[in-house]
C-alpha cells in the first residue's frame, strides 16, 4: 500500500504484493491495477491508479523539522541530531500527496514486435508551492515516461540497479525500508532479454566538499548497469545487479576530476508458505551515494586536487505474515553504514542509520486497503551527535 507496491503500468490486472513481481519487474517494473482499457485503431491505451490519504504523526526527539517532504515521507538524512540538548518536536500531518496516475498505450507492429508507451505522475516528487494554509494543492510531478519497442525500454523508469520483486508493502512512501535500499528512478536506454538486463542510465554526481553536499551534472559517461533476475520456489525471486560509474567534478574554483564507482545488490523474495514470506536486499560499493537511501551520503569528497570515493553498506529484510485473507502485517529492519574519511567530509555527515517497522493492513474488499504502521529509525553523525523518529500514520488507499 506504499508509494510503489501497485507500480502502475500498462495492463495489469491486481496489486503485485500478492504474487511473484518477477514479472514486473522485467516488464520495466510495471504492475499494479489494470483500470480500463480503450482500443482507438490498433492501439490499445490504459489508464489508472490510485488515491491515498496519509496521516502521520511524527515525534523527533533533537529538535524541529518545517513542513517538508521530510514529513510526508521517511527521508533519514533529515532526522534531528544532537549531543543531547535538543528538544523534542512532535508534528501532525493530512496529506494526499501520493495519489497516482498513469497512462499506458501498445500498439502491435506489421513486423511482429509491439510498440508501448508509459506516463505516470503522483503529487509529491515535486511538490512546488502548495501550502496548507487554504487549499493544499500541489503540483505533478513526473515518475516514469517510457517507450518501449520489444525489448528495449527508453525513457524514464526505476534503475535497473534496482530489483522491484524484493518490494515489502508498507505504507510509507518510499515503500522500501528507505536507509536499507536502492531508490532511483531516472532516463535510461534498456535492453532485457529473459532474466537479463542490461542499461546505460543518466549520470550525476553529489560530492561531499568541505562539509558541503551538492549535485553536479558533469557527467561525461553513463553509468552502467546489469541485472539479473531469476523466479524460485513459488512466486519468489533472487536478483543480482551491478552498476559501474564515473564519479565526475568539473567547477568553477578549478577542480576537474574523475574516479571510478561500483556497487553490487543482492536482493530477492523467499516464500515459506501460503502466509509468509521473507523480502530482502543488501548493497555495498564505493561512489554509490546517490543511490541509497536517497542519498543519505555523497557519491565522493573532494581530497586537494581530487576526489574520493565513499563506501558504503546498507541492507533490510522484511517479514510478511497474512493472518486472513485481508488481513497481514510485514515487519521490516534495515541499516545504512557510510565509511567517511572524516579529516576530508568533516564530522557532521551520517555515519550510521537503523530503523525498524511494523504494520497492520486491511482490504475489506479487493481495491481498498486500510493500516496502520509504526516507524523507529535512529541516525547518528560522525561527531558523535545523534537523533531519532517515531512516527505512526494512518492510510486508506483505492486503486482504480
Amino acid at each position: 500500500m506504499n508509494g510503489n507496491d501497485t507500480h502502475t503500468g500498462p495492463a495489469r490486472r491486481a496489486p503485485q504484493w500478492l504474487g511473484s513481481a518477477v514479472a514486473a519487474t522485467l516488464a520495466c517494473g510495471a504492475g499494479g491495477a489494470q483500470a480500463g482499457e480503450a482500443k482507438v485503431g490498433d492501439t490499445t491505451l490504459s489508464w489508472g491508479g490510485y488515491v491515498k490519504l496519509d496521516v502521520l504523526y511524527s515525534s523527533f526527539s533533537e529538535g524541529e523539522i518545517a513542513q517538508s517532504t521530510s514529513r510526508d515521507l521517511y527521508v533519514p538524512s533529515t532526522i534531528p541530531v544532537s549531543s543531547g540538548g535538543g528538544e523534542s518536536y512532535d508534528a501532525l500531518d493530512f496529506h494526499a500527496k501520493e495519489t497516482r496516475l498513469f497512462l499506458g498505450a501498445k500498439t502491435p507492429l506489421e513486423n511482429g514486435v509491439t510498440l508501448g508507451a508509459h506516463i505516470e505522475f503522483d503529487f509529491i516528487v515535486n511538490q512546488g508551492n502548495g501550502n496548507e494554509v487554504v487549499t493544499n494543492a500541489y503540483n505533478p510531478g513526473l515518475r516514469r515516461a517510457f517507450i518501449t519497442y520489444g525489448n528495449w525500454l527508453l525513457g524514464q523508469d526505476w534503475s535497473t540497479f534496482h530489483n522491484m520483486g524484493s518490494l515489502p508493502e508498507t505504507l510509507d512512501f518510499v515503500a522500501f525500508p528507505t536507509d536499507g535500499t536502492v531508490f532511483s528512478r531516472q532516463p535510461m536506454v534498456r535492453y532485457s532479454a529473459g532474466n537479463f538486463s542490461i542499461a546505460a542510465e543518466n549520470p550525476e554526481t553529489t560530492i561531499n566538499s568541505a562539509g558541503t553536499v551538492s549535485a553536479k551534472n558533469d557527467g561525461r559517461v553513463p553509468d552502467l548497469m546489469a541485472r539479473w533476475i531469476a523466479p524460485v520456489g513459488n512466486g519468489g525471486n533472487f536478483g543480482i545487479a551491478g552498476v559501474v560509474r564515473q564519479l565526475s567534478v568539473d567547477d568553477a574554483g578549478g577542480l576537474d576530476a574523475t574516479e571510478m564507482g561500483y556497487g553490487v545488490s543482492v536482493s530477492g523474495k523467499l516464500v515459506l508458505g501460503p502466509s509468509d514470506d521473507i523480502r530482502f536486499q543488501a548493497n555495498w560499493g564505493d561512489g554509490i551515494g546517490r543511490y541509497i537511501g536517497l542519498g543519505i551520503s555523497a557519491d565522493a569528497v573532494v581530497d586537494g586536487n581530487d576526489i574520493e570515493p565513499i563506501g558504503i553498506a546498507a541492507g533490510y529484510v522484511a517479514y510478511r505474515h497474512a493472518w486472513t485473507g485481508k488481513l497481514r502485517t510485514t515487519v521490516t529492519a534495515s541499516a545504512f553504514q557510510a565509511d567517511n574519511d572524516v579529516v576530508l567530509t568533516g564530522d557532521g555527515v551520517t555515519k550510521s542509520v537503523v530503523s525498524g517497522s511494523i504494520n497492520l493492513l486491511y482490504s475489506p474488499v479487493s481495491k481498498i486497503t486500510v493500516g496502520a504502521e509504526y516507524r523507529h529509525a535512529e541516525r547518528e553523525i560522525e561527531s558523535g551527535a545523534d537523533g531519532s523518529l517515531d512516527r505512526l500514520q494512518f492510510s486508506a488507499k483505492y486503486v482504480f
